[in-house]
């Protein structure tokens, strides 16, 4: 497939397209490997995220459990923006 792609940074490009050069490989292959790879870290990072915030919830899972004292944290969030304004 032929496209146009505009506002590419020129230094970016020069590396990409040396690179390239260096590896013996079309600079069109090269930018599709360049997009696969910033696809797959995209969609990794939010992999990352979604399992950074189940463990945070197991974690106030547990705090309310073993808490003695009834919290909310709605209740606490609500606490907090009262005290800002």
């Amino acid at each position: 497939m032929s496209i146009s792609i505009k506002d590419v940074d020129e230094n970016s490009f020069r590396n990409l397209k040396a690179e390239a050069v260096r590896r013996g490989i079309r600079v069109g292959h090269a930018a599709s490997e360049a997009f696969r790879m910033w696809v797959a870290s995209t969609r990794q990072h939010k992999m990352r995220d979604m399992e950074m915030m189940r463990r945070a919830a197991q974690d106030m899972d547990m705090l309310r459990t073993e808490s003695k004292v009834q919290w909310s944290g709605m209740a606490e969030i609500r606490k907090w923006r009262d005290k800002r304004k």
